[in-house]
């Protein structure tokens, strides 16, 4: 159990959202075990990873928003919303998410932050920023994941990510957003990036300084806030419990696919296990 969920009276094995920590284990854990880890020890399997992992960084942002949509009120005229604490945490991430700042205190989304660490770094940013050139110019996203030659691996996990999106319930799109996306990496590879960027000449410094971001809002606030959401959307109903569990569980598969798409990559690449 995380340290910030605090067992619910009578049933210390469930958090408040209702989802049994013991279910997602063996997917957590095969996720933080997974051998692509051991193939990311130098700066050109970095890179390569970064190409491809920048489209969950996007995709990200696309399940908050969707959140956002349901949970808040961004048309014109303006509505009450019926839940204002709702409202309250999502427009906390929606704050960090896409109006952080760098260390000298500039105004920065993490996409964009994770598109300046790429170029620092020498990754290439051509994929997606041809996707987002297409999205853009109108194009839908199947139309623009093929323009861009976006690798499969990525294009099914982007498939997936907005098959929930589409076709979700707000408290399984929370779910796949609480459990199932980037809380898990930074604290991964916050080591490893540490120690290829010694022998890189600082090419990895805004990456690290990305990944440490993520650290502070997700381990601080990010993940305490995601599962009072959860919990919240669910409100104690066994059958929305399980319904946020399925797409939690969903999410992580989807992570590991991803994971071993860009495993094979990077041995395509020629750069193998330390």
């Amino acid at each position: 159990m995380n340290e910030t969920d605090t067992p619910i009276p009578g049933n210390p094995q469930v958090t408040p959202s209702g989802i049994p920590d013991s279910t997602l284990a063996p997917l957590r854990d095969s996720l933080l075990s997974h051998p692509l880890y051991s193939k990311l020890g130098s700066l050109g399997a970095l890179q390569i990873f970064m190409q491809d992992h920048v489209f969950a960084v996007w995709d990200f942002m696309s399940l908050l928003k969707a959140l956002q949509r349901e949970l808040t009120c961004v048309q014109v005229p303006w509505l009450p919303v019926p839940e204002p604490r709702l409202a309250r945490l999502l427009n906390e991430i929606v704050l960090g998410e896409e109006s952080d700042v760098t260390e000298d205190g500039e105004a920065i989304g993490h996409f964009d932050l994770y598109l300046r660490a790429m170029r620092e770094a020498g990754a290439d940013t051509g994929p997606i920023e041809s996707f987002i050139a297409h999205l853009r110019g109108g194009s839908d996203l199947e139309s623009s994941l093929t323009a861009a030659s976006v690798p499969h691996h990525v294009r099914t996990f982007v498939q997936q990510t907005f098959a929930v999106i589409q076709g979700g319930k707000v408290h399984e799109i929370a779910a796949s957003f609480t459990y199932g996306r980037e809380d898990l990496i930074p604290a991964l590879f916050g080591g490893i990036v540490e120690k290829v960027d010694d022998h890189s000449g600082g090419k990895l410094g805004t990456f690290h300084y990305y990944l440490q971001r993520h650290i502070a809002l997700d381990g601080e606030e990010h993940g305490a806030l995601g599962r009072e959401m959860v919990a919240l959307l669910c409100a104690g109903d066994p059958t929305l419990e399980q319904q946020a569990l399925s797409a939690a569980a969903t999410a992580l598969n989807s992570r590991i696919m991803l994971w071993d798409g860009i495993g094979r990559q990077v041995e395509a690449a020629g750069y193998h296990t330390d």
